[in-house]
């Protein structure tokens, strides 16, 4: 009777054991594969959108919706396609590994965006600061500052703050460049004649006559600011001069790269990413584009994950890797640049919408 109780008491403790034992190996991604008699290690997919509650579809079955966590998947590559009513489809090849988790945020702009004027009396020389937080640029015979992480992009909501009239000797209408400084606190009007040297927030000003050396001055700072994150980063020595140069462009995060390299007639558009650790499916250098069109633009958007693409008259987005372009704007451009604000809820453009109005600067909604 009590080896027959004992035998129990053991026969149950192995039953426990082995419960909580597959319950761990559960958890942590294994499955019992019955076609090789083993247990095989399993990857996940977090799939999410801007903006959620949109359809997820997997090698074309809905498995999902929109911010979620897709289990228990083989090792290998899948067919992900991320669509909801009303705004553009994203669809991808994605890879799966061990014990892993494949993040996915796919940006789905509206299929018809909305406009909102951020400006009705006209704007010229939009640019961006280098923490793409803000932006400054000429309206008329004022400076204005944009704040770019305002939630309520537009004319009727957030105004452009003024932070600088056009003095006697200075003449906005012929300026040729706004340069913020290094700490983002000035901004230097610059024209042919005399340059106008502003305070953000003091209603300061100062007209200088010879700018070259404030503008080195800043240019070594930007410079020593590169040196410090390519340090950091551990670039390698090949790549150097290049994350040094004004014509790469570095993501917001500072982890990302954009730089160039010709071929020929062609201009190679690539990625160097330094993110520790490295997402899975991503690269650390990756060639994302290759034209003939000298005036192609890249920018990056504020999550550093998309960049804005300017070709011809189009505005377009476009993933890190180059993939699911996507038109948001066709039509006049004032000028070749696009800026992003922080919360990815517009992309903002300088044009005209009609033949009769002037150049203002318009907000493309993203949601």
């Amino acid at each position: 009777m009590k080896r027959n109780t004992f035998l129990s008491v053991f026969g149950v403790l192995g039953i426990l054991l082995t419960i909580t034992t597959g319950v761990v190996l559960y958890a942590s991604g294994y499955r019992l594969d019955f076609t090789k008699r083993a247990l095989t290690e399993t990857g996940m997919i977090l799939a999410k959108s801007v903006p959620d509650g949109a359809s997820v579809y997997l090698d074309g079955d809905l498995v999902a919706a929109t911010d979620s966590t897709i289990t228990s998947l083989n090792v290998g590559s899948y067919t992900l396609k991320i669509e909801k009513e009303g705004f553009a489809s994203w669809e991808k090849t994605v890879e799966v590994k061990e014990g892993l988790v494949t993040n996915i945020t796919a940006l789905l702009p509206p299929i018809s965006p909305s406009f909102t004027a951020i400006t009705q009396n006209g704007a010229q020389l939009i640019s961006s600061a280098p923490s793409g937080t803000k932006a400054a640029f000429i309206s008329a015979d004022k400076l204005y500052l944009l704040p770019l992480n305002s939630q309520f992009l537009g004319f009727l909501r957030t105004r452009p703050q003024e932070i600088a009239e056009e003095p006697t000797d200075v003449d906005f209408s012929k300026a040729t460049k706004l340069l913020f400084s290094p700490n983002e606190n000035q901004i230097l009007v610059i024209t042919p004649s005399n340059d106008l040297l502003v305070t953000i927030g003091q209603g300061e000003s100062q007209i200088l006559t010879n700018t070259t050396k404030l503008t080195k001055s800043w240019g070594d700072e930007r410079l020593e600011h590169k040196a410090e994150v390519i340090k950091d980063l551990e670039v390698a020595n090949d790549l150097k001069d290049t994350a040094l140069s004004a014509g790469s462009s570095w993501a917001p995060d500072e982890r990302k790269l954009l730089y160039t390299k010709t071929q020929g007639q062609k201009t190679e558009f690539w990625v160097a990413n330094f993110s520790d650790p490295l997402p899975v499916g991503e690269s650390l250098d990756q060639k994302i584009w290759e034209t003939e069109n000298s005036k192609l633009k890249f920018f990056w958007l504020a999550d550093s994950h998309h960049f804005i693409l300017i070709s011809g008259k189009t505005v377009s987005l476009i993933d890190i890797d180059g993939s699911n372009k996507r038109d948001l704007y066709s039509g006049n451009l004032a000028e070749r640049i696009a800026l992003s604000s922080t919360d990815l809820a517009q992309v903002i453009i300088l044009t005209s919408l009609s033949p009769t109005s002037g150049d203002n600067l318009y907000g493309i909604s993203l949601r």
